[in-house]
Order: structure tokens, then sequence, then C-alpha cells
């Protein structure tokens, strides 16, 4: 089966929102920033452009000579707060092997302390590294290392938070759900960027989709939201290895030791590289079932679609609704692939 040639959705993961400065927070939120970290702020770096909260970010270097890296945000963004503080949980309970940010400290205000709104400030370890853009064999080798590591130590989950399962959030979403077949219905509109193909194969995406929630059940505490904008490539030195850090800790669900990695490599394969044999050599994925992948394939590009075309929330960037676009395309392209659909 033949398609017309679509052009790939293109965006720049760091570059993709616009963030206050430290001197643009209120008063109460710097001083906030300053209790969680142990000590005053006495200057702050440019925000970085990644992400797509659009709350602050960034490195602060303190009076008794540290750096750390601050996040702060208040209700106006009706996800940031509780993002924020999920984050701070987290990172308090992950075990010490997990390549992640050391949590420092956290400060929730209450509406009415600063402004109207809640304001929730997280502080952790400052980590110096790049997103990986392009991705490359040597990043995508030391995110590898770095899911190796979380599945050993994430087998079980810690007892001490209470996870919801990528099963149920995935597979029992009636949004996601509903996706494949609202498109082939008509009520929604396939959003610009996608092969053609995908309107000759709704039936069969919508059956991918409906069995995935029995091929992602597991154990293993899974990030659940690893790209390249949550991922830093720390360059070797002081005797130390290159290594990869994962940030952005609040969406840890409980699913297959197999999810963060396989996640990344669509848009790894988007970049050039063999997906397909990462998936068979890697003790990951070597054994997991050709069906579980093509699920999992198919069910995040119907949670990207489902959006694609809906107003920003409140704080959100447009830059988001480009980043969904074009994760739905590159995974609909590899699962394509798979299943000799194109």
């Amino acid at each position: 089966m033949s398609a017309p040639a679509v052009d790939l959705p293109e965006i720049d993961y760091c570059a993709t929102v616009r963030r206050p400065t430290f001197d643009a927070l209120p008063r109460a939120v710097q001083e906030a920033i300053g209790a969680a970290a142990g000590s005053p702020v006495l200057a702050a770096d440019e925000p970085p452009g990644s992400g797509f909260t659009g709350g602050f970010a960034a490195v602060v270097h303190l009076a008794d000579g540290r750096s750390a890296f601050a996040k702060a945000g208040s209700s106006v963004n009706p996800h940031i707060v509780s993002a924020y503080a999920q984050e701070a949980w987290v990172l308090q309970q992950l075990p010490g092997t997990i390549p992640a940010p050391r949590y420092v400290g956290a400060v929730n205000l209450p509406a009415g302390e600063v402004d109207e709104h809640e304001w929730q400030v997280v502080v952790a370890e400052a980590v110096a590294g790049d997103l990986p853009q392009p991705w490359t064999r040597r990043a995508l080798d030391l995110v590898h290392e770095a899911c190796l590591l979380c599945a050993d130590a994430l087998t079980p989950g810690p007892s001490s938070l209470e996870l919801i399962s990528l099963a149920e959030h995935l597979g029992q979403n009636p949004a996601v759900l509903r996706t494949f077949p609202d498109l082939h219905r008509g009520t929604l509109a396939l959003t610009w960027g996608q092969p053609a193909w995908v309107r000759e194969r709704y039936g069969e995406l919508t059956e991918l989709v409906d069995s995935v929630a029995g091929h992602l059940a597991g154990s293993t505490a899974c990030h659940g939201d690893l790209r390249a904008d949550n991922t830093l490539i720390v360059p070797a030195s002081g005797g130390r290895t290159a290594r990869a850090v994962l940030v952005d800790w609040n969406w840890l669900m409980r699913g297959p030791s197999w999810f963060d990695f396989v996640g990344v490599l669509p848009l790894a394969r988007a970049d050039g590289l063999d997906a397909d044999g990462w998936i068979s050599r890697s003790p990951l994925t070597r054994d997991v079932d050709p069906e579980s992948i093509d699920a999992f394939l198919a069910t995040i590009a119907a949670y990207m679609l489902g959006n694609a075309d809906q107003p920003v929330w409140p704080g959100g960037p447009p830059s988001v609704r480009v980043h969904q676009r074009r994760y739905a395309r590159t995974f609909l392209d590899w699962l394509a692939q798979r299943r000799g659909w194109a």
C-alpha cells in the first residue's frame, strides 16, 4: 500500500516555552525558593526554553555557595501545582541508584499568601547536561543504560508511592479509546502532518488500542513521560563516565519495564536510528510480545491525536500541539513499518 509523502511536524525541544525569570516572580515566591533550597538566592540563570508547563524553572545560585535547580508555578495553570508537588514527593522516594536529580526541598504557598493563587516550589540538584536533540546512537545508549537502572531499581516500585497503573491510565481512558472511532465517524478531524494510510486502518488501530490494557500490565514504577526534553546527557567529567539523567518525575506510574525506553524510540527512529535493532537486542524488549509494542504505539498515537487541535490550557504554550502531532506521526510511522501497512 502506498501513500503520499507527508511532512513530519517539526519542533525544537530546546525552544518550546517562554518562562518567567527569577526577577519576575513575586517576592514571597523568591523567598520560598530560598527556603526550599536552604539558603537565600543571590542570582539565577536564564530559564531554559524546554518543557510545556510555562512555570519558572532555572538554576539558582545560593548565599552558601551552592547551586540548585528550582521550579515554581501557580494555579493559574491548573496542572502545575499538583505536578510540582508530585515531583517533590517522588524524588524523595526514589532509590539512590536512579539517574535522577537529588531532592533538595519544597514549599507550598496556599492561596492568599502571595496572591489569589496557590503556589508550589520544588528544588532539586542542578545537573549540567544537554537534551538529546537530535537523537544520536551515543545518547540512546546512555538513555538505555538509565532505563535498565530504573527497571532494576523500580521493579517493584517504592511501597511508599501509590501509583496508578498505565493499563488504567491509557487502556481504560475513554478519551483514548474513542479517538480512532471518532476519527472514523468524522466527529474528530485528523490533524495535520499525519500519514494518509491512517484513514484506511481505523478498524485495526481501534483493535490495537482496545487491547492495550493487557499489554501494559506490570509492576515497574515507570517514569511515564520520558522524552528528549526530560533527558539530560551529562558528559564525562571528574573521573565519572558520561550518563543520562532523567528529569520531571511527576508522571510516575506502574507498568511494564520496557515502557519508558520504547517510548523514546519512535522519535529516535525519525532521527535516523535503528529502533527495530534496539527492540531485538535490549534485555528490556527482546522477549516482549510484538503485539504489545504495536498496541502501545497505536495507543500513544491515539492519546496525542485526541487533543492535537484543541485550545491550549491556561499557561500552556502552542508548541505542545506540534509536539503531539510529531509524537502521533512518528509512532504511527513506526507502527506502519512494523505491520507492513505502508
